[in-house]
């Protein structure tokens, strides 16, 4: 899978879970830590929790 491949995919699970405001950003230009950040908004702490377990369950 490629690290755009797991950037969409991290969308479409957060999305269905979801998720607000939802951006994937290319950074693989300006920095070497990552090609992309994909950033995502919760609706409380409980929420973004659930977020981060789903994406670690499906994509982990």
């Amino acid at each position: 899978m490629t690290s755009l491949e797991l950037a969409e995919q991290a969308v479409k699970v957060l999305d269905k879970k979801k998720a607000y405001d939802l951006k994937m950003i290319k950074i693989r230009d300006i920095s070497t830590l990552a090609d992309y950040f994909v950033i995502a908004t919760g609706t409380s702490s409980t929420h973004v929790k659930a977020l981060a377990d789903e994406l670690e369950f499906q994509l982990g």
